[in-house]
């Protein structure tokens, strides 16, 4: 493979997800690092999207909480709504297809997970330390996660690891070991509302930050037309 896309926490938003299939164009292979569903007012359509794409998907913690109800308990109030919601719209095959979802897979040298390797489902990598802790788990070259909703990459040089600026649009070789974070399709965090993704070039040896530009009230119209929170669609327009 050469050209592969990195996504994560798409969160049922059809709209930002489309948008970013249609920058992508063509692509050898999709990976998803999990979050798939909950928050968004499209969970069916955005399954149904990424399996037209043979994507290959791990679980994230709001998968598993749509899918079988674990882990609502410790959610927030809001997310724990739509997680309840979104268990009410989907079809019992696609709860179970969720449920069934590997915390973990391995694929042309990287390990795939959603929040870190020492907890696949919830841990948050935000340090050099922790992003140190899953890849020396790791018996692959380099790892993607999501989870943070936070673009950012980690380079791991002998024993030291430490954040490699990772912006929009400039390449960054794949020396030494990596762990990605591609940030989030359907809900971002770090300020910028566009929807976030990478490209993964395994020819030319580099990985690739992008964003997409989306329709973002047509997410928040849907969100508020199908009786999620609102707060979920308010925060949207900010990417927080």
């Amino acid at each position: 493979m050469s050209r592969i896309a990195l996504l994560s926490d798409v969160h049922g938003n059809l709209v930002a997800l489309e948008a970013v299939l249609a920058a992508i164009g063509r692509a050898d292979a999709f990976w998803v690092m999990g979050d798939t569903v909950g928050y968004g007012p499209d969970p069916s359509d955005v399954l149904a999207r990424l399996t037209e794409k043979r994507a290959r998907i791990v679980a994230g913690n709001h998968d598993l909480a749509v899918g079988t109800g674990q882990g609502l308990e410790v959610f927030n109030a809001h997310a724990a709504e739509a997680a309840r919601i979104h268990r009410g719209w989907l079809s019992a095959a696609e709860r179970d297809g969720l449920a069934a979802l590997p915390l973990t897979l391995e694929a042309d040298g990287f390990t795939l997970c959603h929040g870190s390797l020492r907890d696949p489902v919830w841990e948050y990598v935000f340090t050099g330390r922790q992003a140190q802790a899953t890849l020396q788990l790791a018996t692959t070259q380099h790892c993607c996660n999501g989870h943070t909703h936070v673009p950012a990459l980690y380079r791991m040089d002998g024993d030291r690891v430490a954040a490699t600026p990772f912006l929009a649009d400039r390449p960054v070789p794949l020396e030494g070991r990596l762990l990605v974070n591609p940030g989030s399709v359907g809900q971002p965090r770090d300020g910028d509302p566009r929807a976030a993704y990478a490209i993964l070039d395994t020819d030319g040896g580099t990985i690739t930050l992008a964003r997409a530009r989306y329709e973002v009230e047509e997410t928040q119209r849907r969100i508020r037309a199908r009786g999620l929170p609102g707060i979920l669609a308010d925060r949207l327009a900010v990417g927080l």
